[in-house]
């Protein structure tokens, strides 16, 4: 008898951890993987102009432009790293920061891939869009942003960082009608 419920015991222990394992695999897979699978924002140089009208940048400055939706389990992991990058924002005297729905960036024509999305301009040039880190929890130890801002990656145009696994959740357009 007790032979026999030791091996139920771990039967059930065997089947708990397979289950919480797939369930945590499933989640993860949701939340985790390539920013834009279908390279949608190879079209930001295209659509420049629209976005310096969405960010009113100006000369010499700097716009963060944060697209952030609620309902994105990501998007409380990039508030955090924004929190915590909060001394370099305060360093930079030309930095702007603007939040902008899906919604106002798909009314101006620009597709949006996954959220969280930043969209970086300097002086009126894209020079980033894509995640703000790389990784599944949006570290600032993995901080694609911090490096960015202070110039520490240097590229000879925009960098449209399309292939990054991160935390994001994948846009599915607009509701059909």
């Amino acid at each position: 008898m007790k032979l026999k419920s030791q091996r139920l015991g771990w039967a059930l222990l065997l089947m708990w951890l397979l289950l919480t394992s797939l369930l945590l695999f499933r989640f993860g897979q949701t939340d985790y993987g390539e920013f834009d699978p279908k390279l949608q924002l190879q079209q930001y140089p295209k659509q420049l102009p629209a976005l310096l009208s969405l960010s009113g940048a100006g000369a010499n400055q700097t716009v963060l432009l944060h697209v952030l939706d609620p309902t994105c389990r990501c998007t409380a992991l990039a508030e955090n790293h924004l929190q915590q990058l909060q001394p370099t924002f305060a360093a930079q005297p030309h930095l702007l920061q603007k939040s902008l729905t899906i919604e106002q960036l798909q009314a101006a024509g620009i597709e949006v891939p996954a959220t969280p999305l930043l969209i970086m301009i300097r002086n009126k040039q894209l020079i980033y869009s894509g995640p703000y880190a790389s990784g599944p929890a949006c570290s600032v130890n993995d901080s694609l942003l911090d490096a960015v801002l202070q110039q520490r990656i240097s590229t000879p145009g925009s960098w449209l960082n399309s292939e990054t696994a991160a935390c994001r959740c994948l846009n599915q357009g607009p509701p059909a009608a």
